[in-house]
């Protein structure tokens, strides 16, 4: 049997900047990053375009065997993946230096990581499965300890580490279980094995709850979600970004492809998990992100609270749903970039203080609410842009957020689900307020006396792509049918996620 390397070339342009990364490194050790990060961008934009360029997104391929899958949703995740990390680093690479973190490895990291999601969005077999889920998640342990000189990054760095590990053995465990009810590990496989199987079936029941925990944690959804507060708080901003995003895109893809194929037919099950996690994950989210000083650890209740409505999408268990929730997805990712770029560009210090510039003292803005008084009178393009992120992010018409989550509620709605779209509405209402309480400090609040006025400078770079990015949460939030429909007809095309 040949097998054909062309429909891995996306993943094997990140494999070969790995390798030259390892060589540099080993020839030129005290490089900075700069040529790590240029290698870096140029990877992820060749890996880009070998992903448009080798699939045919209107036809599901199978390769290597039957264990990876090509088809329009893996496209459109693997190409938000890599639209995302391209992103982050190009919005953190000023707080990258300011850090001391522009190093060759740090980018390794994210390379590494990033090479797992690729993995894990394009596998049909659990053995890759298995191995792109520990090549995201081991480089993201060192990535939230990057500072060693920082208390709170070493504690997140082990916190996420141990528990990480736990839920990776609970992954392996349920897949364990599932190999043993079925004697296979192909998902194709396994959708036709388990055609006839439900809830009798202990093993196949036991392995789905072992696996849905450690997709649970993944997504940090409640009660899986402790480490999230901790770890966006104690990480560098810019990997706090990453892991807000980049590894979400992957586990949706995972979950949702389970649910429509390897594990259909314990549907009722899956509901009944899911409804539980999501309705935690919505009101835990809204509630305990209002008594938060800090915005990061703010920003990850956040994402707890959109996990939580994203799995009410995910668990009407049609087409209807998951396009919903791939659509959600994006619209989270989109408007996550815009508010950590924003706090990207005010980041000089890992804690916030002040710091002496040239001979005077001048403000570090940390990620301390309090940062963000009076932010429109100092930068009202930091103060706009934020405001775009956090309307979307609270689901306020016209912007992107909005219909995101009109998608994943109506679509519940329409399906029966009424007191979990309900719980999901006043949880929205609820949560709204903590978004627009960072609103009101940035207008309509003044700078408390003896803050320093100046802010640095957001490169034109960055400057531009945090406009476009903004920009996108408006035009596609007064034409969401433009993303939404991309959604669905991805799903059309594809005959199995």
């Amino acid at each position: 049997m040949t097998f054909s390397l062309i429909p891995l070339l996306p993943e094997l342009t990140l494999l070969a900047a790995l390798a030259l990364l390892l060589l540099m490194v080993a020839l030129f050790p005290s490089q900075d990053g700069t040529a790590a990060y240029g290698l870096t961008q140029l990877a992820l934009w060749v890996a880009l375009l070998a992903l448009w360029l080798t699939q045919d997104f209107k036809s599901t391929q199978f390769v290597m065997g039957s264990m990876l899958l090509r088809s329009a949703p893996t496209l459109l995740m693997q190409s938000a993946a890599l639209l995302a990390l391209s992103l982050t680093l190009v919005y953190g690479r000023a707080s990258l230096i300011r850090q001391k973190l522009w190093q060759p490895e740090t980018f390794m990291l994210f390379l590494c990581s990033t090479l797992g999601v690729l993995a894990v969005i394009g596998s049909y077999h659990f053995v890759p499965l298995f191995v792109g889920l520990e090549l995201m998640a081991l480089p993201l342990y060192a990535m939230v300890a990057l500072r060693k000189d920082d208390a709170l990054s070493i504690e997140a760095g082990l916190k996420y580490f141990f528990l990480g590990a736990l839920a990776s053995g609970f992954m392996l465990y349920g897949i364990s279980l599932v190999y043993g009810a079925t004697g296979s590990l192909g998902l194709l496989s396994i959708m036709h094995l388990a055609e006839g199987f439900d809830s009798s079936n202990t093993l196949l029941l036991l392995g789905l709850i072992f696996i849905l925990s450690g997709l649970a944690f993944k997504l940090s959804a409640v009660p899986f979600h402790m480490w999230a507060p901790d770890v966006y708080r104690g990480a560098p901003t810019v990997v706090a970004l990453f892991i807000s995003t980049v590894p979400k895109l992957a586990v949706v893809m995972l979950l949702l492809r389970l649910m429509s194929g390897a594990l259909a037919s314990l549907l009722t099950e899956w509901q009944t998990m899911l409804a539980l996690l999501a309705v935690l994950s919505m009101i835990v989210g809204a509630v305990a992100a209002i008594a938060q000083p800090n915005l990061k650890r703010m920003l990850a209740y956040s994402t707890i609270g959109h996990m939580g409505y994203l799995l009410l999408g995910a668990l009407v268990g049609n087409p209807d749903g998951f396009s919903a929730v791939l659509f959600y997805i994006l619209t989270y990712v989109l408007s996550n970039l815009v508010a950590f770029g924003v706090l990207l560009s005010m980041n000089e210090t890992s804690d916030g203080d002040a710091e002496n510039v040239n001979g005077k003292i001048t403000l570090s803005c940390g990620s301390d609410l309090k940062d963000f008084r009076g932010l429109y009178h100092r930068s009202p393009i930091r103060a706009v842009l934020m405001t775009l992120a956090m309307l979307s992010l609270a689901g306020v018409p016209p912007l992107l957020g909005f219909y995101g989550k009109f998608a994943v509620i109506a679509v519940a709605l329409i399906n029966g689900f009424v007191w979990l779209s309900i719980i999901a509405i006043l949880t929205s209402v609820i949560a709204a307020f903590y978004y627009l309480r960072l609103i009101r400090l940035m207008l309509f609040s003044n700078q408390s006396e003896g803050e320093e006025e100046s802010l640095p400078a957001i490169g034109a770079i960055p400057r531009t792509m945090l406009a476009l990015n903004g920009l996108v949460l408006l035009v596609l939030g007064l034409f969401p049918s433009v993303l939404l429909d991309t959604t669905v007809r991805a799903l059309a095309w594809a005959g199995l996620l």
